[in-house]
């Protein structure tokens, strides 16, 4: 059902008021059915009760008389009459047409003490001799009048109506009437509006919301790609409401980025008033005569720095002046775990095929170098593999540390969060690591996972799209 229903609003609605065209035009063409069908049963009684009348018009004239009447009158003034009625007690009765046709009688002068109508698929043996309608159309029928382009063969026939009357001395007169099937007709009527509706309903909505669509695509796709600084206003179109929207976010957008350039401004001059006095010490520190103090000294200002750094990094994800370029990630690994080696680290790269992924390399790089210098930190040894999953570029970082409780994980990506006691300040780190690890995947439209393994330690992954 999910696959059916569409995912765009304008397509939503075209369906939702396809659907209740649909259900409208079902009921209608239910009551129009009904409708044709009461039709057919009142236009065979009709002509039911004109033949009755006939009838009793043609036995009143006198026998020596009915000489001069055509055979064709007098079989069609022919009536079955009898002591009992043709529509017995378990026929269901037609009180409508009984009405119908009781009115009828009484506007011409004649009056039963008892009318009877029932309708029924199959007519019994004893009324087939007192038919009306069912040879209709043999003529038109005939190949004379098919040769001179004559009315189409009439309908089928689905049913009959039969009508009982019991007069004054209480003979019952009864006479049976073919009812014709138009619904063929009718169905051909109700497809042609149904169509004509549908394009009459459908095209306008249609026109218009491709005219909504439009506007809202553009503003999905800005919204999407948007990176403050962006000078550019989206254009606005579509109904005032769309106008409205786009002329909102263009605003919003201007003022996003005016906080952020204050934001990068404050940071800068933070960075550059801390630094200043952070050099100035650590060169009167260069003059401390004693080496474990002078030593935990210049380490408690790198620290400094580094954390210093770390903040500055952070706050400037997504306003990197380095654009995207076309990187093989396994080259750029391999650099990575030379340093780490150099430096005499246990780490391992199982090296793999070439991968090609559009990255800011710069940054790609600092969220690697903190990945696995997490995983040296408190696992000793990285393991290092890369698998390619979709349109994903997965990089596996793998210590074997005591890993991380399942319940605080996503806690470890809060800025200087560090998780459990085997994490605590004394392992070093400024406990921004990860958080900027992850705001750089995510800006590169990827993320990390972080994942304990079966066998212990913990798996960090670094997904990042390709092409």
């Amino acid at each position: 059902m999910k696959r059916l229903w569409p995912s765009s609003l304008v397509g939503q609605l075209l369906l939702v008021v396809a659907l209740m065209l649909f259900l409208a035009q079902g009921i209608n063409s239910f009551l129009l059915y009904r409708g044709a069908e009461n039709q057919n049963l009142v236009e065979a009684s009709t002509a039911a009760v004109a033949r009755i009348a006939y009838g009793l018009d043609r036995q009143a004239v006198d026998r020596s008389d009915l000489r001069d009447v055509p055979k064709r009158s007098r079989r069609w003034g022919r009536l079955k009459t009898g002591s009992e009625s043709a529509v017995t007690e378990d026929m269901g009765r037609l009180p409508e047409l009984e009405t119908r046709a009781g009115q009828a009688f009484t506007n011409m002068g004649i009056t039963f003490s008892d009318i009877r109508a029932t309708f029924t698929r199959h007519l019994t043996t004893d009324m087939s001799g007192y038919l009306i309608g069912a040879n209709k159309g043999d003529w038109r029928n005939s190949p004379i009048n098919r040769s001179m382009g004559g009315d189409s063969p009439p309908s089928e026939t689905r049913g009959f109506v039969i009508i009982s009357l019991q007069d004054a001395d209480g003979q019952w007169i009864s006479i049976a009437s073919a009812v014709r099937e138009r619904t063929p007709l009718l169905i051909r009527t109700l497809l042609l509006q149904t169509v004509t509706i549908y394009l009459l309903m459908l095209i306008p909505l249609i026109l218009l919301g491709r005219y909504i669509s439009r506007p809202l695509k553009s503003l999905t796709a800005r919204a999407h790609s948007f990176q403050p600084g962006e000078t550019s206003d989206l254009a606005e179109e579509g109904p005032p409401d769309m106008r409205e929207l786009i002329r909102a976010f263009n605003d919003m957008s201007g003022r996003v980025s005016s906080m952020i350039n204050e934001k990068d401004v404050m940071l800068g001059a933070i960075g550059h008033d801390l630094r200043t006095p952070l050099a100035a010490l650590r060169v009167r520190v260069e003059s401390v005569e004693d080496d474990v103090d002078r030593e935990r000294m210049i380490a408690g200002i790198e620290d400094i720095d580094h954390t210093l750094d770390d903040i500055l990094s952070l706050a400037r994800v997504g306003r990197s002046s380095e654009e995207s370029d076309p990187v093989d990630i396994r080259s750029l690994i391999e650099t990575i775990v030379d340093e780490f080696t150099d430096l005499g680290h246990n780490v391992r790269y199982q090296r793999g095929e070439k991968q090609i992924a559009a990255v800011r390399e710069t940054l790609v790089r600092r969220a690697l170098r903190n990945l696995i210098g997490n995983a040296i930190l408190y696992g000793k040894t990285a393991d290092i593999s890369v698998e390619k999953s979709g349109d994903k570029l997965m990089i596996y970082v793998d210590d074997d540390g005591p890993g991380i409780p399942e319940k605080t994980i996503d806690s470890m990506f809060e800025p200087f969060s560090r998780g459990d006691a085997s994490r605590n300040r004394a392992t070093g780190g400024s406990g921004l690591g990860l958080t900027l690890a992850r705001a750089i995947a995510r800006d590169h439209g990827g993320d990390i996972i972080l994942k304990n393994r079966e066998n212990g330690g913990l798996r960090a992954t670094l997904m990042l799209p390709i092409g």
